[in-house]
């Protein structure tokens, strides 16, 4: 049976374009048809991010750099979002679901075809110990904004940065039916991830 391997989970409108269009193409559907449903939803898209561009780019929320912590989706998908959508700069990411080593170095070329010339380092590491030494190591250039399990709250709030929990174990939120995939998935990163960068000054 004929199937589409798509490297990167869609997240948000510069992956899940890509994403439809390669759908569309390996599914015989007319690019027309297929331009107009992406048109469609990147209009609303980037109509709901200019309205809070002033937000985005406020100097003292936004993060200038960040790391995820997360299974190999999780991390690729939210980098390529973080760096290609807002044109974050990457430290290092961390790939922790153990992923075979046969195709490690393909999933480190991924992290490297990010906008703007950017590329980003990953180690694949499942020691926590490491991983929460590396982050301390770092110099993000002012408070990191660290993406992962609950396990990396605590090395986040010791550099005085932003935590979003977005990998297991989850002891913050109840999630029954939710996910940042996709442009509506985009959009729901986005407001999580403010949503913690603005509480800082409350």
């Amino acid at each position: 049976t004929p199937y589409l391997h798509y490297k990167t989970l869609p997240i948000g409108a510069t992956e899940t374009s890509k994403f439809l269009r390669e759908v569309g193409k390996f599914a015989g559907v007319d690019e027309a048809k297929v331009e107009a449903v992406v048109k469609e939803h990147e209009d609303y898209y980037y109509y709901l991010i200019e309205r809070y561009a002033d937000l985005f780019l406020e100097n003292r929320v936004i993060n200038k750099q960040f790391s995820v912590v997360s299974d190999a989706h999780y991390a690729l998908g939210i980098t390529k979002f973080l760096a290609n959508d807002f044109g974050l700069v990457p430290a290092k990411q961390f790939v922790v679901d153990d992923t075979p080593k046969n195709v490690q170095e393909e999933i480190a070329e991924e992290f490297k075809k990010l906008n703007y010339g950017l590329e980003a380092e990953v180690a694949f590491e499942t020691d926590g110990y490491k991983i929460h030494n590396e982050i301390r190591k770092h110099d993000y250039h002012g408070y990191p904004l660290v993406l992962g399990s609950y396990y990396e709250k605590e090395v986040t709030e010791e550099l005085k940065g932003n935590f979003l929990n977005i990998a297991y174990p989850v002891q913050d939120k109840v999630v029954i039916d939710d996910s940042y995939v996709g442009y509506t998935g985009g959009i729901r990163l986005i407001e999580d991830i403010y949503t913690v960068a603005v509480s800082r000054f409350n």
